[in-house]
């Protein structure tokens, strides 16, 4: 590596640690292991409605929104989806798939230039046996979507 792709490798690390200490899953860590998840993500840049995650497609990465917003959408049937959610910034999406070899419940599109970071599956259990307190965060966030989700199927039954 010529010295400055070394310096442009180390930059982007300390961004991506900067970014991931701003973010609701990573806040908590300490520094070491954010360390160890930034220098793991992969950046990529995705366009004005370019679908990023295929729904039904085999999930291996988890993704964070470091700038943009995404639209998480479900089929419903073969001709019509409905849209679930909207994401922004510090978000993440794709978490699930970290932990299960099950295809992704929904596709996610760019609602315009999205920067995102990419986590290996793979590595980011690697890291996770060496800084559990990830796992930790990770459980949280998991439990506030769930919470969410049982709240919606209850208003839902109760409007019926």
């Amino acid at each position: 590596m010529t010295t400055s792709t070394v310096s442009e490798t180390i930059v982007s690390v300390l961004e991506n640690i900067v970014f991931l200490k701003k973010t609701q899953i990573f806040s908590a860590l300490h520094t070491y292991d954010i360390k160890a998840v930034a220098e793991i993500a992969e950046e990529l840049t995705f366009r004005d409605n370019q679908r990023i995650v295929k729904e039904n497609d085999l999930g291996d990465s988890m993704y964070l929104i470091k700038s943009g917003t995404v639209r998480i959408s479900k089929m419903i049937d073969e001709k019509n989806a409905i849209d679930l959610a909207e994401l922004g910034a510090g978000d993440c999406f794709g978490d699930m798939s970290v932990f299960d070899a099950e295809v992704r419940s929904a596709s996610v599109y760019a609602q315009n230039e999205c920067v995102l970071l990419r986590i290996n599956g793979t590595d980011l259990i690697d890291v996770i046996l060496e800084c559990p307190h990830i796992a930790i965060e990770l459980l949280k966030i998991f439990i506030q979507r769930l919470r969410k989700a049982n709240k919606a199927i209850q208003e839902l039954s109760s409007a019926g």
